[in-house]
């Protein structure tokens, strides 16, 4: 990715897709307006012409095919504008609102896992067709305990969005505190082939719709920077302590197939939120684990917890899996996380500090 044009990408016409902005703002309105009403609510407020509103039985490829037709018509800046001032989807306009801005933050970089893994190239109709997630829906129980909602609110203080500067872009990412100076996040988010090092980073850990306090917001020091490639993690030094506790990482139990997951993330860079899958892991080994818990790009470098709050992984990507549905070969989407066991070896190999479980 090189120097990004002048023109803001609203305003751009023809569009081009390789820009980073607007595959983020797809996946924007997607998390904000994943159903087809509301998709088109939107759009008659910003006036798409009548006749003119694409219908695709995925909302993921209606969105990209509706930015192309709102630019063509000149209204994508409106219909922008108009998410950013939505009360009914406060989570995201922040988000919509820096969409509006001449250089807005993208999702940080995915890792380079080659080509079996997911990228999110459903313009194409072939990739669009088999995302058909109600085959993979089974019966599942849906109570939890009490006081996962209390740990899931007392750690969250200790998750941040990550605001990163690379030499010629933006981008957002999540983190979380390993001690009181030290982030986790992921390699992919502070090195890029193309972006290079990131230059700058800002940990952010009370962006919260409806936060009111005064938000705590302290800078990394890039030089500080301690990575590793294989295992995709990062940790970053902050300029000062924090009065947050450290994420104790590992636990004492198996994962095994149909166990919860809980992810604490800032998906695409919207105030802090969790998922909570009741039998979200499809798969795991020494090395992985993978679940069917909800993330979307700026998730990269999350906490993923097991249902006693204990960190059991580092999200950082999706991969396509080939499934067998009633004998017909169809591709699951799941999301995957480092096995924690694997960076915990790594930071106690470098002399990075943690608590261990």
């Amino acid at each position: 990715m090189g120097k990004r044009p002048d023109v803001s990408f609203l305003d751009e016409h023809p569009l081009n897709f390789s820009r980073p902005e607007l595959p983020a703002l797809r996946d924007l309105l997607v998390a904000a307006y994943p159903y087809e009403d509301a998709a088109r609510e939107l759009a008659e407020y910003a006036g798409i012409e009548v006749g003119t509103f694409p219908m695709h039985k995925n909302m993921r490829l209606t969105w990209t095919e509706l930015i192309r037709v709102m630019s063509k018509q000149g209204k994508l800046r409106t219909m922008v504008a108009r998410a950013a001032g939505d009360q009914t989807v406060s989570a995201y306009r922040g988000r919509f609102a820096e969409m509006l801005e001449d250089e807005p933050a993208v999702p940080a970089p995915g890792p380079d896992l080659g080509t079996v893994w997911w990228k999110g190239d459903d313009t194409n109709p072939a990739v669009a067709g088999k995302l058909r997630f109600e085959r993979l829906m089974k019966q599942r129980a849906r109570l939890v305990d009490v006081e996962v909602a209390r740990q899931v609110g007392h750690l969250a203080r200790s998750v941040a969005k990550l605001t990163l500067r690379f030499p010629s872009a933006p981008a957002y990412a999540t983190g979380f505190l390993i001690g009181p100076d030290l982030i986790l996040t992921n390699h992919h988010n502070v090195t890029d082939p193309t972006l290079g090092d990131v230059q700058s980073v800002t940990a952010e850990f009370d962006y919260e719709q409806r936060f009111s306090d005064k938000p705590l917001v302290v800078k990394g020091l890039v030089e500080s920077i301690q990575k590793n490639r294989e295992r995709d993690w990062a940790v970053i030094r902050l300029e000062a302590a924090v009065d947050r506790d450290a994420l104790v990482l590992g636990t004492p139990f198996d994962v095994g197939t149909d166990d919860p997951i809980i992810i604490i993330h800032h998906p695409n860079g919207a105030f802090k939120q969790f998922s909570l899958d009741i039998m979200a892991v499809r798969y795991a080994d020494e090395h992985v684990i993978q679940y069917l818990a909800d993330t979307q790009k700026g998730s990269s470098g999350s906490p993923v917890f097991n249902d006693k709050m204990h960190v059991i992984a580092l999200h950082h990507a999706e991969v396509e899996i080939t499934v067998d549905v009633n004998g017909v070969k169809e591709s699951e989407w799941r999301n995957q996380g480092i096995r924690i066991q694997e960076v915990m070896e790594d930071l106690g190999a470098s002399g990075i500090p943690f608590v261990r479980y």
